[in-house]
């Protein structure tokens, strides 16, 4: 045998090598290669404010998530391998290994192993997790839930600037970018002035950093422009003609000022350290009409330093208030976002009351000039202010004109540690900052802010791979990932600002906030999101945006209650016609007495057995007697002729028994299609019961029925048939509530889907639906084609 043939004092280490393969082996059979890659029993999460309080439960490792579960399905916590920033083994405990793992979106948490060797398993397995190409980034694996298709709006960069007013005589649209020839992180079509030529173009860009010669950015309305680059590589005393013609040209397309601003984002410091490397700022000597300004804003070194700081001082333990703030002012964080919201508060009054030009760069023109830019734009327009528009700004100031995503926010490993920094992060804070001080001027709420903060850095949308247009075309993420602006738009009520006045005055004009030490605040629910202790109970806004769910759900359930009433109004009320000439007749053929009142008692309406999912003490109440019509035409009125209901979908106005109903009972709105449809008792009883009239309160649950921790960037969501709360995962949108009026798709919770989908009167319900929204489009299709025809054939028209 071939074990024979080994020494002996080899046989007992080849019998325990191969005893320690099989166990594996065995330990890999028992995990779901699909489901998770490691699994670590009893282990321990620590809460960071209070450490006697730990949760027991099982890790498991998948090829895209780190999960927490507890056993007694208390609390998930789900972490995406990408989002992870670093892990970091402590000192081992008593208890076992601790083993820290912060992410990019600014959770720590801490798990006590109690096995050193699967800690260090565990420790090795998420550092080699991360991808170290394009090709492996979690975006190409994403499978999207069913409700999001992977379809791109495609966004266009001349769409933008028509919007604007360009091209026009001032402004042209120049092509030489088309095959990035000119720079390769701007995008293919660049807007320069008008009387500017190609040598104009070519020299400039070879004299400024990177080749980002100036182009416009914003046209404001009374003329006035902005225009980006970087900086010049003129250090001492070099020049470049070309592009002191280009900023020449620049100036003459603004008639109201002969002057124009040169703003320099760096601290004056950082610029003339750069000369000694040939690079620099503009010589005033050299160009004519201008006014140069430092902006000081630090460089992403500085900014990252700040960052950590401010995390540093989040995760203190038991600190006093003294040693909180202390830490907080030494982080300089608010510092820095103070000198941003300045910058950008400069430009807007320089664009907006001087009318003059404003040409911004800083080293290369991709992180602090899409800074100032965008936040310039933001408050010069109320377009801007929306979310569509601010989408349009985020495409192209950031992802248009080539800011780093993959190098700041170090989606590979083959990033420079010393390349990421919080530039991205910085501007949305700025804005939510802009946000606080005018609550009404913003369409987009706070958790809009967040969602766009995570999915910059979680790489599970196409959108923000890659370091400019070129990168993200060669990969082709239209065509292989999913849409993160999709999304949005297939979830935007949950990312609407419930404050938001478009008549308001700040929504409709320039913005001009004076930004003191005393207006900053600290964003608690961005870095402390996770920490429910530290949290308000009640947030205004998710409470604002959950009254106004309820009262659309009420007031929509409301006015079916009411026509189904004036149809029950309008059936007694035939009946009695038709009653009262069988008197008549009867009367004339001298019937007696006992004979009227058997046909009256035939006439009476009496309840079959019917599935409704109402008890038997509900149904008493809806038994129907010779009383209701008396009670319906003294309680109610009928409605004014002017009255007219709104509806999407199919009517629920019925005729009476399939009878042709009279003249005096169609509404205005019906069409021929409602009139024939009767609502059974049955359809009644669903509509009744498909309603929650309460709904339970946010500041109740902390954590899903699914154990699912809520955070401040998770929207909870009411099922709008039994009122209680829940997460995105344990909500269906598909689902169309019999007790709505409008017919549109309500949210519902899994269980009352399921519940509602079983119930036999809902079946007919959804094919109801289906038949009244093909007969309407059916409907509107022959209308079109007969008025088409009608105009193709109509003399006056030849």
């Amino acid at each position: 045998m071939i074990i024979d043939t080994v020494p002996s004092m080899n046989r007992q280490l080849f019998h325990e090598v191969f005893k320690q393969i099989s166990s594996r082996i065995d330990q890999l059979k028992q995990i779901p290669s699909s489901t998770a890659h490691l699994q670590v029993e009893n282990v321990r999460l620590t809460d960071r404010f209070n450490v006697r309080q730990q949760i027991i439960g099982t890790i498991y490792l998948t090829a895209t998530h780190l999960i927490f579960i507890d056993p007694e399905g208390k609390r998930e916590t789900w972490i995406l391998h990408s989002l992870i920033s670093s892990v970091d083994k402590l000192p081992t405990t008593q208890q076992g290994c601790p083993l820290r793992v912060r992410t990019k979106h600014f959770l720590s948490a801490e798990f006590t192993i109690p096995r050193e060797r699967d800690c260090a398993d565990l420790y090795a397995t998420l550092n080699q997790l991360k991808p170290d190409s394009y090709e492996k980034l979690y975006c190409f694996l994403y499978k999207a839930p069913n409700y999001l298709e992977k379809i791109w709006d495609p966004f266009l960069l001349s769409t933008e600037y028509m919007r604007m007013g360009v091209p026009n005589q001032e402004w042209k649209i120049e092509d030489g970018n088309s095959n990035f020839d000119l720079c390769d992180t701007y995008p293919p079509l660049i807007y320069v002035p008008a009387i500017t030529t190609k040598a104009m173009l070519i020299g400039s860009s070879k004299f400024r950093s990177r080749g980002r010669l100036p182009v416009l950015t914003y046209l404001h309305s009374n003329g006035a422009s902005i225009t980006r680059c970087s900086q010049p590589l003129s250090g001492f005393s070099a020049r470049c003609q070309e592009d002191e013609y280009l900023l020449q040209c620049i100036l003459k397309t603004n008639s109201h000022s002969n002057t124009m601003y040169i703003i320099d984002t760096r601290p004056r410091i950082n610029a003339v350290a750069n000369r000694a490397a040939g690079k620099g700022y503009e010589n005033e000597d050299y160009y004519s009409n201008i006014q140069f300004k430092f902006c000081p804003i630090e460089n992403i070194h500085v900014m990252r330093s700040s960052l950590q700081k401010l995390l540093d001082t989040c995760e203190m333990k038991n600190p006093t208030m003294n040693q909180y703030l202390s830490a907080l002012d030494n982080s300089s964080w608010l510092q820095h976002i103070k000198a941003v919201l300045d910058a950008a508060i400069f430009i807007t009054r320089a664009i907006h009351i001087e009318k003059k030009n404003v040409l911004i760069h800083c080293s290369d023109g991709w992180d602090r000039t899409a800074q100032c830019c965008s936040l310039a734009s933001l408050l010069l327009s109320p377009y801007y202010r929306s979310i569509h528009g601010f989408r349009i700004l985020i495409e192209k100031e950031w992802l248009a004109f080539g800011h780093k995503f993959s190098d700041r926010c170090g989606h590979t490993t083959t990033s420079d540690n010393k390349e990421q920094s919080s530039v991205f992060l910085q501007f949305i804070e700025a804005v939510w900052q802009l946000s606080q001080i005018y609550p009404t001027a913003f369409e987009f709420n706070e958790r809009f802010l967040l969602l766009l903060h995570d999915h910059s850095h979680s790489c599970q949308y196409g959108n923000f791979i890659g370091n400019c247009e070129k990168d993200r075309l060669d990969l082709c993420v239209k065509e292989r990932t999913y849409s993160f602006w999709n999304f949005i738009l297939q979830n935007v009520n949950d990312f609407q600002n419930p404050l938001f006045r478009p008549q308001s005055n700040y929504a409709n004009e320039v913005l001009l906030p004076t930004i003191n030490s005393q207006t900053l605040k600290f964003w608690l629910n961005m870095y402390h999101r996770f920490d429910s202790a530290l949290l308000p109970k009640e947030n205004i806004s998710n409470t604002l945006a959950r009254l106004v769910d309820h009262t659309t759900s009420l007031s929509d359930h409301a006015r079916l209650l009411e026509k189904r009433i004036r149809e029950l109004q309008s059936t007694f009320d035939n009946d009695q016609i038709t009653l009262s000439s069988s008197a008549t007749t009867t009367s004339n053929e001298d019937v007696e007495d006992s004979d009227i009142e058997k046909g009256n008692q035939s006439n009476k309406i009496c309840l079959p057995e019917f599935d409704s999912g109402l008890s038997d003490v509900d149904l008493c109440h809806t038994q129907i007697n010779d009383s209701i019509p008396l009670k319906l035409n003294t309680i109610l009125q009928p409605p004014p002729p002017s009255f007219s209901d709104v509806e999407s979908g199919f009517s629920g106005d019925y005729s009476p028994r399939g009878k042709t109903p009279l003249t005096s009972f169609i509404l205005p709105h019906q069409s021929s299609l409602d009139i024939n449809d009767i609502p059974t008792l049955e359809r009644i009883a669903l509509e009744l019961n498909s309603i929650a009239l309460d709904w339970r309160s946010y500041n109740a649950p902390v954590h899903c029925a699914c154990s699912l921790p809520f955070d401040s960037a998770q929207r909870k969501y009411n099922c709008w048939r039994c009122g209680e709360n829940f997460c995105t995962r344990c909500i269906e949108r598909s689902i169309h509530l019999p007790g709505l009026y409008s017919n549109n798709l309500a949210p519902v919770c899994r269980i009352c889907a399921r519940s509602i989908k079983s119930s036999p009167s809902f079946a007919d319900f959804s094919a109801l639906v289906k038949s009244k929204s093909t007969d309407f489009i059916r409907n509107q299709t022959a209308m079109k084609l007969s008025r088409s025809m009608v105009d193709q054939f109509n003399p006056s028209r030849l």
